[in-house]
């Protein structure tokens, strides 16, 4: 969803692969001048009849997780900067860019817009960040993405019970100036300020609902282009409503969108060709059938999915020839051409190709590193073999959790025949879920084997930190201390020598897969039909690829 600004690649030589659906829409920051010329051609009813693959997890910003989530407040809630469709960060609340106000620049402050409002129309100032922020931390609230977050001044401190939330490096100096404290120079300061986790929360609406907040459209509170309803918190449809108090409401076009949950790619792709919906999510053969279509839209994400282990609750997969065993059994490339067949790209590492680029010679990350994680049956027997004598043990069973859609159970089922026969006596039983308690069951350690995923943001270190000994989303709850030295000097010290900082995040990379503490799968790809109708879209190589928010109709 996100690319570094020139200042930021100048610094730390990072380069987004960038890929744009240029018949589908423009950048956000152009939408208004773009639909200008159309504005005659305008459909007399803007509604749009989108798709999403999964249930909404949560609608509290704060607790946001996962990337359902995220797609979703992006459309009723919006933050400081948002990124636009050049991947770069630009103002939304906020108006210019953060000034510094120290020179090692761990201090600054940040203007916001005049006059903003809530949906139900309550003002809408620099309180409601520092509200947030401090939930963001606060222990009770046990936000999950908290510690991505830990460079704001104090933020772990408070995380760990340590100091009060009052202490957070966050301050409103007035209603419309915001005093941001960080504990070292961020160089994605404004890319990491367009997160939903750190998006404004209303003070005494969220008080008010307590621990409801964020679990039904009744419950929740928009700032964004859009106000959610329609929403119970575990239905499979949902509805957005043009929002009267949003800033800039004038080039917001769609006056309804209506939300529904499809999990069968052909059950989408009947919706979608009987005008029921203006969009349908492609996978395996139905994206060769329709790659040539002119409605087929394809964004190559910077996302990985990965099979995990629940290596502290299950005594078997603590065993680290079996781990490696069940790497070296799956065969990566015949899975995206085969399996997925949608432009996934075989994972060589955790790392995605196309996220960034040597400050020395501009090699990919990827390149540099490798294939980390090859195919091989005769060497994965030979590890099986060796674990066997290690655990006393000629069989063992696990439970592979995926989520409910079509694409994850076809993946599913792929890992399990590779596995199971490439080496004989591992059983692998399919639990295919729904997303919310596949994340529910990673969240709480205690699971075999899960096909989950991961979207990092502007630098390496974020898909590497994910395996960090406190990160809430080191499933295995991986604990090295060595690892752990590696990525604080990563996010510390090496940001004053890049060299260095390139090597050791190589250095990490190698280190995790040598243990095999993952097995990275697939760099993945978004593929879509959509109306031909719907124009002013905003693609995202990060996260939500497709932002419908500026979206329009055409006759």
């Amino acid at each position: 969803m996100k690319k570094i600004g020139k200042k930021v690649s100048a610094f730390l030589g990072i380069i987004l692969l960038i890929v744009s659906l240029t018949a589908c829409g423009t950048s956000a920051n152009s939408s208004s001048s773009s639909t200008k010329k159309t504005t005659g051609n305008l459909a007399d009813k803007q509604v749009l009849n989108w798709v999403a693959l999964t249930e909404l997890p949560t609608a509290d910003s704060v607790k946001e997780y996962d990337t359902a989530s995220a797609e979703q407040i992006d459309i009723f809630g919006e933050g400081l900067y948002k990124i636009n469709g050049n991947n770069d960060p630009v103002p939304a609340l906020a108006v210019g860019n953060p000034v510094p106000a120290n020179s090692a620049k761990t201090s600054y402050t940040i203007n916001i817009k005049k006059g903003l409002k809530w949906s139900n129309g309550d003002p809408l100032t620099a309180k409601d960040f520092v509200f947030a922020w401090r939930r963001l931390f606060d222990p009770k609230t046990a936000a999950q993405n908290a510690s991505v977050f830990f460079n704001i001044k104090n933020a772990q401190a408070i995380s760990e019970g340590k100091k009060s939330t009052d202490q957070l490096g966050v301050k409103a100096l007035s209603d419309t100036k915001l005093q941001v404290d960080l504990e070292q120079p961020d160089s994605y300061f404004e890319e990491t300020l367009s997160s939903e986790n750190l998006f404004p929360q209303d003070e005494k609406f969220v008080t008010q609902k307590g621990s409801k907040y964020g679990t039904s459209s009744a419950n929740t509170l928009s700032n964004g282009p859009f106000v959610l309803t329609n929403w119970d918190g575990t239905g499979l449809s949902w509805t957005y409503k043009k929002n009267p108090n949003y800033w800039d409401k004038k080039n917001i076009h769609l006056n309804q969108i209506n939300v529904q949950v499809v999990k069968e790619t052909s059950t989408g792709i009947n919706l979608f060709q009987a005008g029921k919906l203006d969009a349908a999510k492609l996978s395996g053969d139905f994206v060769k059938q329709f790659q040539k279509d002119p409605r087929y839209k394809t964004v190559l994400a910077l996302r990985s999915t990965n099979l995990e282990f629940g290596t502290s609750s299950n005594k078997y997969l603590q065993n680290e020839n079996l781990r490696k065993a069940i790497s070296l059994s799956i065969d990566r490339n015949q899975l995206v051409k085969n399996v997925l067949a949608d432009g996934s790209r075989a994972a060589t590492g955790v790392v995605p190709k196309g996220l960034a680029k040597s400050p020395v010679n501009g090699q990919d990350f990827a390149d540099a590193a490798g294939n980390l994680v090859v195919h091989n049956t005769a060497q994965a027997k030979q590890l099986w073999n060796q674990a066997k004598k290690e655990l006393g043990v000629n069989k063992v069973t696990f439970t592979l959790l995926t989520t409910d859609d079509a694409s994850s159970k076809s993946v599913g089922q792929y890992l399990q025949n590779q596995i199971e026969t490439a080496l004989p006596g591992v059983t692998i039983n399919l639990s295919n879920i729904p997303a919310k308690v596949r994340f529910q069951k990673m969240m709480s350690y205690k699971f075999d084997l899960a096909l989950g995923g991961w979207t990092g943001d502007f630098d390496p270190v974020s898909f590497l930190e994910q395996f960090y000994s406190t990160f809430e989303h080191n499933h295995a709850k991986f604990n090295d201390p060595k690892y752990d030295k590696l990525i604080d000097k990563i996010k510390t010290t090496d940001l004053t020598n890049l060299k260095q900082r390139w090597n050791d995040l190589l250095s990490a990379q190698k280190y995790l897969l040598d243990k095999q503490v993952v097995v990275p799968l697939d760099q993945g790809s978004e593929n879509y039909l959509v109306n031909a109708k719907v124009k002013g879209i905003v693609t995202h190589n990060l996260g939500a690829p497709l932002d419908i928010t500026h979206a329009y109709l055409v006759k």
